[in-house]
């Protein structure tokens, strides 16, 4: 008995990429993706190294609530570890239901929106990568909790939130 041959269709993404075709386009843009942040690393690496060859810290640490683009566990997951390993920094705390990340970064900026823009640079990134379209504006009206200078502690406009 002779099997017949599936007329199924090819199963498409919701874009209509073919989920090879999409996998393939991921893996193409993770080469420039991964050369830049292997850049952002050893700019990183070379900071933290300086500083502690150095007589006295240079740090100004500061910790930022970050509103995030990234809507599954994936994305999150994946820009949480790309913080994390970057020296100098560290992803406190993830919350999934706000999309905010709360990161510590112990070369912050004076201004905690410069901080918000490096985190949303490496986000927008890698959503490029994943997505493989150009990711929506950052949310704007973020909620801070910011640890200035060394021994300064204030937080700014966190409006009680957390």
């Amino acid at each position: 008995m002779s099997h017949p041959v599936s007329s199924s269709p090819v199963r498409r993404t919701p874009s209509g990429l073919t989920r090879v075709t999409r996998a393939l386009g991921v893996a193409v843009r993770s080469v420039p993706f991964g050369l830049w942040f292997l850049g952002q690393m050893v700019a990183a690496n070379w900071q933290v190294s300086r500083d502690l060859l150095t007589p006295g810290l240079s740090t100004t640490p500061g910790v930022a609530a970050v509103p995030l683009r990234c809507r599954t566990r994936a994305e999150l997951t994946l820009l949480s570890n790309l913080i994390t390993l970057t020296p100098g920094t560290v992803t406190i705390e993830v919350d999934r239901h706000g999309h905010v990340l709360y990161v510590l970064d112990i070369y912050a900026p004076a201004r905690p929106d410069d901080l918000r823009a490096q985190v949303h640079a490496t986000e927008t990134r890698m959503l490029r990568m994943i997505r493989g379209t150009e990711p929506p504006a950052p949310p704007t009206g973020a909620v801070w909790r910011w640890s200035g200078r060394a021994g300064a502690t204030s937080p700014v406009a966190d409006g009680g939130a957390r």
